[in-house]
Parts: C-alpha cells; structure tokens; sequence
C-alpha cells in the first residue's frame, strides 16, 4: 500500500491528475519524405458485420474552464449575485491553499486520508467587480450579508458614497467574462435588486460601455430608493457592436446603496429561451446531432469534497435563489444553467439525457471523502426524486414541482449514470444498492457503471450484480489510436454494453491540431466497427473559454464573442453525418514502400525528468565511420541548453536541477540512419535516462526514455513541446530500475522506420514506426450507400485501389468529403475559426474496383451508391 500511495502522489502531484497520467502526449513531427505509398480496400458488401447504433455519438456538458458559467449559459454578468468570493463547504484558506477544515479517510485510501489541497485564486472579496473613480469621488465597498435578499445567497454589495466627482466617475463595473460581447441592434435584458438608505436620493444610471469609456447603450433609472430590497428592469439596445464591453453602475447621489443579483442577459438565446444557452455555443452543438447529453460531470458532480459535491435540488426555482457549486476546476457555477435547463436543452436538442448523479463519494483525486455504506439511504432518496422530477407522472411530488416550472410533460431521461470514475469492489457494493433501488422503480432506465479512468475495469465489474453499461474513459496520446485499431476488438463480449463516456487525443497535440483529429477519427471508427459492443460515446472536455484553460485540449473554444470548432470537431460532425447503419467486410492491404527513406532525420540531446543525471562519452557512428565524440572539457560550446542546469562535471555533461524536461541538445548537426553510443549515471531524483534524437527546432523530438513511470519502464516517446510527451509504444518492463551512482552503457540504433535501443549490451526494446493508413465500410440501409470511411495520418498520399463485391452496380459517381490539412500541426483559432472543416466534391469515375489518391493528413468519407440497392431490398 506505501508504494500505491507513493505512486498515487507522485502522479496526481506531478502530472496534474489524471489528464497527463492517462494521456502521455505527442508532437506532428514532420520527418523525411516517403516514396509514393499503396493501399488497396478490399470491400464485400454482402458480408455484414456488427451494426452501428444510432446512440454512438453525444455530448458530455461539464463545468470546466468556464464551459457553462461565461460560456454555454448565456449569463453575461460574471459574479451576478456577489457570492464568488465564499469558501466552499468543508474547506478553509491556510497560506494561499483551501484545504479541508477536517481531515477525512479517502474512498479509495481508507483507512488513510489524502493530503489533498488547491489554490484559493481569489484576492478580492468582489470577483470581476471594481470602482472607476475620479479624484474627488470618495466611494467604498463592502461586502455585506445585513438584510440579505435571500438566505440561500445572502452576500450583497454595500456602496457607500461621501462624495461624488461631478466632472468625474463614480462608478462600479463589471467586466463580464473577460469582456462582455454587445451586438449593435441587439436587445439585451437587464435586471438588478437595490435598496437605499434614506440619504440616496439621487439617479443610478446603468451603462454598457466600451473600455475607453464610450457608452454603447444605457438606462437611467431616476429614483432608486427604499429600505426594501426592490427589482429594476429594463432593455438595453448598443449602438456598436463590441467585444470587450463592460457593464457600469454610475451614482447620481451620495449615501448607501446596496446592490443584489446583477444580471444581463441577450434576449437572442438558442430557441429564444429566457435563463437560455449561448446562440453560437449550443449551435455547435446541436450541428453534431447528439443522440444525448451527458450532464452535469465529470469531476463536477464529484466534488472537491463530500459537503461540495453538485446537487440538483440547490439548481431548481428562481435563479436568484440558487446558492451555487464550487466546480472542482476552481471557481464557481451560479448553477443558472440547472437540472431544469438541462433536461430542456436535451430536449430543444432532440437528444436523450443521460442523468450522472455524486453516489456518495467526492472526486478520489481531491479529497476523496465519502458518505458511509450504511448512511446512503438519503443519497438513493435523493436520485429517485431528480427521476421522478424529469419523468414522473404529474401527481407525483416532484413531477408537481416539474409542472410549476412550466413542463408537463416528462422530459427524454433515459440513462442514469451511477457516480463518476469511481472504480474499484468498493465503489461496486454501493453500485448494486443504486441499481436495485432505481431499476425497482424505473426498470426502462439504462443504467451506467462508472469503470473509472482507462479500459474496463475487470475488478470493479466482477464486484457488480448486474450491468447495463460499462463507462470507459479514454484520454490516450497521439498515435495510440494508430497503434491500438484493434482495442475494441480483444474485448470480451458480456452481457453489457460499453459507453465511451469521455475520450480525446489529448495530449502532444497542441490546442488541438489536425494530428489530434486523425487520431480521433481512427478511435471512433474503432469504436464503430465494433458496432456489437460499443453503443455510446462523447469527447471530452466539450467547452473552453480561452482566457481560462483547465485542459490541455477541448472540442470548442472561444471567448466573450467569438468561437470556433476545433478540427476534431469537424471530424466527429463527419463521422456522425456519415455513420452507417452495419459494417461490411473490409480488408486493408498496405504493400511496403520499394525504398523507404530515413524517418528519423534530425538532432541528438541529452535531457531528464525530475532526475538529476550525467552523461558522458557520446558517440555517433555511421557505416563504422564516426560522425561525431563528445568533448566536455575542450568543446561544451557545442552543447545548447534549453532548460534545465547543465554544468560540466568530471568529462561528464551533468544535469542538476529538478523539473520536468530538462533539455540540452546538439548544436547544427543533423543525422539519419546511425548508431548513437553514450554512458549515463543517474545522481538523483525520481525517472533516469533520456536520450532524445529526430531532434526538430529544440523542443519537438522522438526520444528514448530508460527508467521512466517513476523508474520501472522504458519506451520511445514523441514530444511536442515543454511538457507534451506521448508514449510511442507501450511501456516496456526494465530488467531492474536504474541505480543510483552506476555507469550505464546506451546504445541507440537508429534504422530507416525501427529503433532499437540496449541497455550494457542487452536489447531492452524495439520500436516501429506505426501504420498511419486506415479504412473501414458500412452501408446506409436507407439510401443502400457503401460509406468507405480513411484517414491517411502520414505525410504523403496514398494511391488507393478500392475493390468492391456484393454490389450488382454502382453509380459512377460518389460524394467525397475530405476534412485535409497540409501539416499535423494545423489548427483553427478564433481568428481563422473555418480554417480546416469538411469540403465536399464529386469523385467521378467509380466502378466496382476503381483507384483514388488519399491526401496526406486527411480525414476522408466516400458515398458510393449502390444502384442494386432498392432492387435487392425488396426481393
């Protein structure tokens, strides 16, 4: 147990929970020309496979970097009810960190406790609230809960006013969320509560304005005053449109004024919905077509403690009464965007809800507190009444409560998700008391057991009575899909059926680059072709706004106005637009290249991970001439460092500072095909060995990692930048960790497509280049269409000879579309937000065997028409 602890710490502390641990990372380096490459798709039409659901694919909706709250929730107004500024149940601040204000076993860990903390970012008590003064004004704020306007938010802002500057500014602002986006010609909702002291007498005048100070569209309000707390309303139309507004309260009196639930909202909201969705936001989502909504986490509904944990009573009824939940990614949701609103979008979406509720147990990478076993009745009372409120009868009690929020008509739940990535025969025992209770009452309920992070968990499942679905979470790093097409395949068939709840290339992808999308697009036609097992999928995380990242890589950004798909975007909307209804059989024949040319082409370097390390002796030898011999102590200028403390020590290039990817690299040489000998002592730290080589413009390298997972693995890794590695390989058992203080012997091969590497003589792996060229087909059993899906991930084209059987005739022509972008790293931006989306053309020439050329880096969707199709169908 000390050594999972040990490993449990290092990873969460190191890697940054589980987003790096599970999703190692690559870069798109660009390596030496190939010759003209084959391909020929064998396809027989009237050999079906495994059938394709129509559910595979949704959406998973979680607050994460302001996915909802300044981003899909149409709210404009960051900090509306002055609450932003409370400490989450269970926690208190010491030096900076929230921690919990008792320390608790952890679900996972129990007996013991984590050690579990976060930063507290707040240094204001009025988040995104500020006064703009002229010298003469003086105004004070404060925070008060005196007369609040209700118990469930009682903070409001207390504004004292002694003296005002009559050619100056006396004003309190809001930024928004990073701005607020104004629509000249459009009408915007305003609201606010005041009250007054008896000295205010005085105008409030309420203003949009621009960030020098011009004013876009405003309200005066002429006699704002009482002792009770009272609700202005009106409609504010700018006159320009603007990207960086903010909204400004200007007093017209001196005295106290106290404000309460500041709200501005666009009356332009996705079906025109008052408390709505963002217009643009939920579009992109409703373009995707999802068969469901996953909502509302994701870690969300975890909690960072057990008090924490979402909830989704506190989110019904008037939005000015809705406490709130701290999201564990470190700020807090107004819950505006509620269980209400939730099922209601599901439903404006066409799409089903899939329901995931906190089953007792907080996030196990915080502080992993939990409700006792024998105390869960309340927990199981409680998800039974959020059932009974999306859709029990109207004379239930909470299908009442539904009626008087204005729907009778039960809403499209149809999974329930019991907890988020808790995994283990612990979390089963509970699992089966959830499923008992609510199958008893709601049998028609699919419901899902959560496996964890990574593949089926078997442990967890062999704890379960029964399963209806098993949640799979996938964060893999560039290439692992190229690796592992046949992941799904090994799977042994159950009785149940597998929900890829979130998945994503994730990590040495950039943002979110073309190298990501073709690696999606090759996990989800995994997923397709084993049709017969996987019934649901949704990418994660879904939103970011960019001026707050929580992830490495989202489906959609954007900021106070403006927003963009990223490419793997694009190539889900493809891969759904285009899903067919059952696999056929297809048969992939990749003929080597003649002459395959050098695929490693670039640099050498030295670097490390947390270790201290030295290195000595380096040699590069090429058809038994010698290329290149360190001398540290005559030549260390020809070494470049690019992070880390490098000193020359004993003939010896030591590395001595602790952090992650300590890089010092070769200057001006290049090679290809060598052998690449060097001796390496490690001095310290927690990994060993790092031997970068195909060194491209410093940071982006492949390179070969001996002692790393904490000092037990090695493998070939590919990284993108600073801290953006993925592993090439699986991780190859060593022989014995590395020792401290001991001289090792490396040798790296280095060949046109293979990488062999030695450790003192004695081969410890083998690494190829992966296939980058994959295909699979379908039919549309509606329109008879072949559906021939290809992703080329290499960087040139493949000549593509498709054969064609079980078809009596085939038009002679076809719909391609192709998602293409000349390099890996291409991505979208705000500024060029339809940079690389799907084009769609006409392949002419289409016979039952015909040849077509598959751009490089390409996503490609082929429609042949089997013109047979309606003539067979009705035999």
């Amino acid at each position: 147990m000390q050594t999972k602890l040990f490993i449990f710490n290092f990873l969460r502390r190191c890697l940054s929970c589980k987003a790096l641990w599970m999703a190692g990372g690559l870069c798109g380096i660009s390596i030496a020309a190939h010759s003209q490459r084959q391909a020929v798709i064998n396809i027989d039409a009237a050999k079906p496979g495994a059938p394709i659901a129509s559910t595979l694919h949704g959406i998973f909706f979680e607050e994460i970097s302001h996915g909802g709250e300044g981003g899909l929730y149409g709210e404009l107004i960051q900090n509306r009810g002055f609450e932003e500024s409370r400490l989450p149940a269970g926690t208190k601040v010491e030096n900076g960190w929230l921690i919990p204000t008792a320390r608790t076993p952890h679900f996972m860990l129990q007996p013991r406790v984590s050690d579990w903390r976060m930063r507290w970012p707040l240094t204001s008590q009025w988040p995104a609230w500020s006064l703009e003064v002229g010298e003469k004004s003086d105004i004070k704020l404060q925070l008060t809960q005196d007369k609040p306007l209700n118990e469930a938010t009682p903070n409001s802002m207390q504004v004292d006013i002694q003296a005002l500057d009559a050619g100056g500014k006396n004003n309190l602002v809001n930024e928004g969320f990073w701005g607020i986006r104004t629509n000249s010609g459009e009408l915007y909702n305003l609201s606010f509560y005041a009250r007054t002291d008896d000295r205010y007498k005085g105008q409030l005048t309420v203003s949009l304005q621009s960030q020098d100070g011009k004013v876009l569209a405003k309200q005066v309000f002429p006699n704002v005053k009482g002792v009770g707390w009272k609700k202005y309303t009106s409609t504010l139309k700018p006159v320009t449109t603007d990207l960086k507004a903010k909204l400004v309260f200007s007093f017209g009196s001196t005295g106290t004024i106290w404000l309460d639930f500041v709200s501005l909202f666009p009356q332009q909201t996705f079906k025109n919905r008052s408390n709505g969705m963002r217009k643009d936001l939920a579009q992109y989502l409703a373009n995707l077509k999802p068969a469901f909504v996953r909502w509302p986490g994701g870690c969300f509904v975890e909690g960072i403690n057990i008090e924490n944990a979402a909830n989704w009573k506190r989110t019904l009824g008037p939005v000015e009464k809705r406490p709130g939940t701290y999201s564990v990614w470190g700020y807090w949701s107004s819950d505006g965007f509620g269980y209400h609103e939730y099922l209601q979008f599901c439903e404006d979406l066409g799409a089903d809800a899939l329901y995931v509720f906190n089953a007792g147990v907080s996030c196990e990478y915080r502080s992993g507190t939990f409700i006792p076993d024998d105390s869960l009745q309340p927990v199981v009372d409680d998800v039974l009444d959020a059932i009974e409120y999306a859709i029990g009868p109207v004379s239930s009690k909470w299908g009442k409560v539904r009626v008087a929020n204005g729907h009778p008509k039960p809403f499209p739940l149809k999974y329930v998700e019991i907890g988020n990535e808790q995994h283990g025969p612990r979390y089963a025992k509970r699992y089966n008391v959830f499923y008992d209770a609510i199958k008893k009452k709601y049998p028609q309920l699919i419901l899902m057991a959560s496996m964890g992070i990574g593949d089926i968990n078997k442990r967890t499942l062999d704890s379960m009575q029964k399963v209806d679905m098993a949640d799979e979470h996938a964060y893999k790093s560039a290439y692992w899909s190229f690796n592992n097409f046949d992941h799904f395949d090994k799977y042994k068939r159950g009785d149940w059926d597998v929900y890829v709840g979130e998945y994503a290339t994730n990590a040495g992808v950039g943002s979110g680059n073309m190298l990501a999308a073709l690696n999606d697009a090759v996990y989800i036609m995994g997923m397709e072709r084993n049709g017969d097992l996987v019934k649901m999928s949704s990418y994660a995380p879904l939103f970011e706004n960019v001026n707050t990242q929580h992830w490495p890589v989202n489906l959609i950004n954007f900021d106070a106005g403006r927003s963009f798909g990223r490419i793997s975007y694009y190539a889900i909307k493809m891969m759904n637009d285009h899903r067919a209804d059952q696999n056929v059989q297809t048969a992939v024949t990749l003929p080597p290249p003649a002459s395959p040319a050098p695929q490693f082409t670039g640099g050498i370097g030295l670097a490390t991970w947390d270790t201290q390390t030295e290195y000595r002796d380096i040699e590069v030898v090429k058809d038994g001439k010698t290329l290149y011999k360190s001398d540290f102590i005559n030549r260390p200028e020809e070494w470049q460092a690019i992070r880390g403390k490098w000193v020359v020590k004993d003939s010896a290039l030591a590395q001595t500072a602790q952090g992650a990817q300590r890089l010092n690299i070769l200057a001006g040489k290049t090679f290809d095909t060598y052998t690449l000998k060097l001796k390496a002592r490690k001095t310290g730290g927690t990994n060993a060995f790092i031997v970068p080589f195909a060194v491209k413009d410093g940071a982006r390298q492949m390179r070969v990692h001996i002692g790393s997972y904490v000092n037990l693995n090695s493998v070939v890794e590919l990284v993108a930048d600073s801290f953006s590695v993925a592993n090439m390989m699986p991780q190859k058992r060593l022989p014995e960790p590395i020792q401290t203080g001991r001289w090792y012997d490396i040798t790296i091969e280095v060949g046109n497509d293979q990488v062999d590497c030695y450790l003192d003589g004695k081969l410890l792996f083998n690494y190829r280049e992966p296939n980058k060229f994959f295909s699979i087909a379908g039919r549309d059993k509606e329109t008879g269409d072949i559906i021939i899906k290809l992703v080329n991930g290499a960087e040139t084209p493949y000549t593509t000879t498709i054969n064609l059987e079980g078809v009596t005739n085939v038009s002679p022509s076809a719909q391609l579309i192709t998602l293409q972008a000349d390099y890996p790293e291409a991505e979208n931006s705000l500024d060029q937000p339809q940079k690389y989306i799907p084009v769609s053309t006409i392949l002419t020439g289409i016979k039952p065997s015909f040849e077509t050329t598959v751009k490089p880096y390409s996503i490609s969707i082929l429609r042949v028409k089997d013109t047979g199709w309606k003539k067979q169908a009705h035999r």
